[in-house]
């Protein structure tokens, strides 16, 4: 079968969702772009990945970085790869999968707390513990969302989560990946969250290109 078949498929069982590069099927959803990227393993094989890309970013070639991503996984809990001659064989599998893992976040109206839920059910299985490379972009996502919603309970809360992990950070290794020291990540990221204006400026900015705009709207809800 051919990718772009392949896409299509996808991009008809999550109707939300357009076509943003030839892999990736994304809608935008108030400060952020959410979708479905398809991972090409070798030349004849792929695998599903959830993606959350951030709207707050200056640079733009970073909106391409995830602040979250994880990957579709089978029924057993194993890594989920279909060979593009079995995609009709394993499709319905897949979906289903698909359903159970990322349904809750892949709508017209999504809760954040499912998208916190998730992130935190992420973090706390699937990535390394206490290292920073995997968790600094979810602190991010997490801060971004808090803010967005204006909450302050909800910021104060992930800003104490963010104190207690970095706690376990080593400074060193820390200051010689990100050539900075935590203190200075954190500033950096809380500064960055200060502003309402011009967050949400930056936000329709990065709105407003050409290709983000022809995507679909979905909206976070708070609750």
């Amino acid at each position: 079968m051919k990718f772009e078949n392949i896409v299509s498929d996808w991009q008809k069982q999550f109707p939300i969702l357009s076509q943003y590069t030839s892999s990736t099927l994304y809608a935008k959803a108030d400060i952020i772009l959410i979708g479905l990227r398809l991972d090409k393993i070798m030349s004849n094989t792929y695998r599903l990945i959830l993606e959350i890309l951030p709207l707050w970013i200056q640079e733009k070639r970073k909106i391409s970085i995830p602040v979250f991503s994880v990957e579709l996984f089978n029924k057993k809990g194993g890594q989920f790869f279909i060979k593009y001659q079995l995609h009709e064989y394993l499709f319905e599998a897949a979906v289903e999968c698909a359903n159970q893992q990322f349904g809750l976040i892949l709508r017209e109206n999504i809760r954040a707390n499912d998208i916190f839920r998730l992130v935190d059910s992420f973090s706390s299985t699937l990535i390394t513990k206490h290292n920073p490379i995997n968790w600094h972009r979810l602190f991010e996502l997490k801060l971004a969302l808090a803010f967005y919603s204006g909450e302050a309970d909800l910021i104060d809360t992930v800003k104490e989560e963010i104190e207690n992990e970095t706690k376990y950070w080593n400074e060193k290794e820390f200051n010689h990946m990100f050539m900075k020291s935590i203190e200075e990540w954190k500033s950096d990221l809380y500064q960055k969250m200060e502003n309402r204006e011009t967050f949400m400026k930056q936000v329709q900015l990065n709105m407003d290109d050409k290709k983000i705009s022809r995507l679909k709207r979905i909206h976070i809800i708070f609750d």
